[in-house]
């Protein structure tokens, strides 16, 4: 099947002009000035993009596939998402996460949703755990997880500085991360651990003392709802100049996606896998 689509402002990411592109099947054939179709020519579907922007579809790294909230009571928890949910806001990627509630919102459902969006057809991955350490793996260990299961890239969201987090050690978030890490290396994934930063004063802390006083690189966390508060706002941007990535609830494109050279918290050979 021959799709033209024709007239669009394109953006691949950068900036690339009104261009024609020539979709062979569910690949880009071509990207030109201007494609014609030529007289008696097989089928082809022909989309007039005037005036409209083409662009990659966008990877949300955060999603609650199987719902989140609850903490209001039951009556309180929210939906699942639907494909629409994601499609209709050009995301063709999601990371899912399961969050607060890691009883009744469980591995095998987060991986069974990331499955059906699979299906649907969107790309789907999801991290193991929720708030709570230890974390409430699917085989029981996090290196299996991410070594015998595709769909699992790492662990997460996992909560520090919040009320609701299990108040974890920087002890246990190193050996967490060590093992996240250790599965990443074996199965080709980047085995990031998805951190759930809250409101406390304490911020970034528990992280920064890991990589103070382990081998493990600041690389290895994803810190997210950085822009929560001013003052978590601002320890994120000291964070982010010493070389890594962050996650703010909300884009701004203002704010450089990352900052900073090569030091003790950079990763060495200046290259990083994300999935």
């Amino acid at each position: 099947m021959l799709t033209l689509i024709k007239n669009g402002e394109l953006y691949g990411p950068e900036y690339m002009g009104q261009k024609d592109i020539l979709l062979v099947g569910k690949q880009i054939g071509f990207i030109e000035d201007k494609i014609d179709v030529p007289a008696n020519f097989v089928e082809m579907k022909v989309i007039d993009a005037s005036s409209q922007i083409v662009a990659p579809g966008f990877i949300d790294a955060h999603v609650h596939i199987i719902g989140g909230g609850g903490e209001g009571g039951f009556k309180t928890r929210t939906p699942e998402i639907q494909l629409t949910d994601a499609t209709l806001a050009g995301i063709t990627t999601l990371v899912g996460v399961i969050g607060t509630d890691g009883t009744t919102r469980t591995m095998p459902a987060l991986l069974a949703k990331a499955r059906a969006l699979e299906e649907e057809g969107i790309s789907c991955f999801v991290q193991t755990g929720s708030y709570q350490v230890p974390v409430k793996t699917l085989t029981g260990k996090i290196e299996d997880d991410l070594i015998l299961v595709d769909k699992i890239i790492g662990v997460g969201e996992i909560a520090i500085a919040d009320h609701r987090s299990s108040q974890p050690t920087a002890a246990e978030l190193a050996k967490l991360a060590s093992q996240a890490r250790n599965g990443g290396l074996l199965s080709g994934k980047s085995g990031i651990v998805n951190i759930h930063v809250g409101d406390s004063l304490d911020h970034l802390q528990v992280i920064e003392e890991v990589v103070e006083t382990t081998e493990i690189p600041i690389t290895q966390f994803y810190p997210t709802h950085i822009n929560r508060n001013p003052h978590l706002f601002n320890a994120g941007v000291e964070y982010a100049k010493k070389g890594v990535y962050r996650f703010y609830d909300k884009y701004n494109p203002e704010i450089p996606r990352r900052r900073g050279g090569q030091s003790k918290y950079s990763n060495k050979n200046g290259t990083r896998k994300r999935c």
